[in-house]
Formats: C-alpha cells, structure tokens, sequence
C-alpha cells in the first residue's frame, strides 16, 4: 500500500498559491494602477425641498367653510393653513411666526379669508390668485384676542378680547373702526348675530346687544362658565353649552331663566363634561 506524505501536500498548496500571486503582479503591476474617476457633483449641487403633502393636516386647531366656494380651510397649531376644494385641489400655506390658528372667517364667495392667530394678529388673505397671500394684517397690544365673527356680506369684523370687549374692523381697509362695545367684565366666548348681536361671556352671562342704540336690551344669567352658544335658524331661541355638561334653552324675549335645561350625557341629571355646540345641533332647539 502506497504511503500519503501530507506535508508534499501543503507544499504543493503553498507553491501553486505562490505561482498565482506572481501571475497576477506581472498582470497588473504596481505602477500601472487604473487611474480614479474625477467627480464633478458637489453637496451644493443638491437641494431637498418638498414636493408634495399628503394626509389631514397635524394638530388642527381651526376649521371655516364657504358654503358657496365649497372650500374648506384648516388651521393647525403650527400656523400652518390648508386650503382644500374640489378633490384633488388643496393649497398649503404657513404664517411667518408660526403661531397657532385660533380661528378662521371666511368672506362668502368672495375668494377672501381671515385667520386669527394665538399671538393676537388677525390677518386677511386673499385666495383669487394662484398662491394665497396675505393682504393685510392688525396686531392687538393691549388685549388678548378670543372670538372673532364676520356676518354673512358684511364688511365689519366683530373681535371679541379676554377683558370682555369687542371692537370692530373694517374688512376693505383692515383697521379699527371707532365703535367698541366696552363690556369690561370677563372673557367673550361667543359672538352671531340673527339678526341682532348676541355675545356670550366664560362666566355665564349672555347679552343680546343693540348695535344702534348701543346698549344690551336684554341679559342672559346661568351660574355654570359657557363654552359654546348657537341661534335657532328663527332667531327666537338660542343654546348653550355649559362647563358641566349642561345645556340651556333661552328664549329671546325671557332673560330670567332657560326655557329647557338638558343634561344629555349625565346619569339621573347629575353634571359630566362639557359639551361644544355648533349650527347643527341648534337645530334641537323647540
């Protein structure tokens, strides 16, 4: 039987390992390199930018409607805008000091719109051109803005305040104008008009307000704070929401106490949490 010497074995790896590695340095000898590719892009030659945004806007702090435009705006706590029509047409838009949008005011059919921000400015954007652009704007100094109302074609902006006031803009040229209903008592909560003005307080206290005589013809007490109010479409009634849950029923012309009080979630009429009311749920009103 013929004897296998492992150690010829190895020494014929090594020999063969060492022939291949000699073929491949005369092949591609050192000095003879591949030269390198020059790259002519730079870091400046390339910029993000988006180009597309998809999805309900992020933390929406503020909604409007143009019932005839069919446009409905957002506005987020960022101080973003979003603008969005017909399917497939939507717009975006950013207030430069990214304060939060507190509400929104549409002028009906008239491709106008007006934001109200967290840093008391109020701001008119005009949205008949290709990109929305702010036409004008109106900072206040001295109080803090809570409520804004614009009455259907009308050129006079009501803008309610946390000392309980509301002054009066003109909407065409953006200034104040020289009425100021000068209540002085507690933050305004609510203002409409159907078609006299009514302006409801945190506190409880609702007025109905005659613009012409320039006094409250009627008072409205309830002891719970008002988050909300609405009008009945007939203007004879109107609701609010109150902190414990509760609503009240008015008639106009009976300011001593509601019509109707309802405590729609709470258990055997004990008080929960409040409830935030829009046009919509006026309807209930009998």
């Amino acid at each position: 039987m013929r004897k296998f010497n492992i150690r010829k074995v190895l020494d014929g790896l090594t020999a063969s390992s060492s022939s291949a590695s000699q073929q491949q340095q005369q092949q591609h000898p050192p000095g003879n390199r591949e030269p390198e590719i020059q790259e002519t892009l730079q870091s400046e030659h390339f910029q993000l930018c988006k180009t597309v945004r998809h999805g309900f806007p992020y933390q929406p702090s503020a909604l409007a409607f143009d019932p005839v435009q069919k446009i409905l705006a957002v506005g987020t706590q960022t101080g973003a805008l979003r603008l969005f029509g017909r399917p497939g047409v939507e717009c975006y838009c950013q207030h430069d000091n990214g304060a939060a949008v507190i509400q929104l005011q549409f002028l009906i059919n008239e491709g106008a719109l007006v934001s109200a921000l967290a840093d008391d400015t109020l701001h008119l954007w005009n949205l008949r051109q290709k990109r929305p652009a702010i036409l004008h704007s109106l900072k206040f100094c001295r109080e803090r803005v809570t409520f804004c109302h614009l009455p259907f074609q009308s050129k006079w902006l009501y803008v309610g305040t946390e000392r309980g006031n509301i002054h009066i803009v003109n909407v065409e040229s953006f200034t104040l104008s020289g009425y100021v209903i000068m209540w002085n008592k507690d933050l305004v909560v609510h203002i409409s008009d159907n078609p006299m003005l009514l302006i409801g307080f945190e506190s409880g206290t609702v007025v109905l307000w005659d613009l012409k005589s320039k006094k409250a013809d009627y008072r409205y007490t309830y002891d719970e704070a008002i988050h909300s109010v609405a009008w009945h479409h007939e203007g004879k009634q109107f609701i609010c929401s109150h902190s414990d849950g509760t609503l009240t029923i008015w008639n106009v012309r009976s300011p001593a106490k509601p019509v109707q009080t309802i405590t729609p979630h709470g258990k055997n009429g004990q008080p929960c949490k409040q409830i935030f009311i829009g046009i919509a749920v006026a309807d209930l009103l009998c």
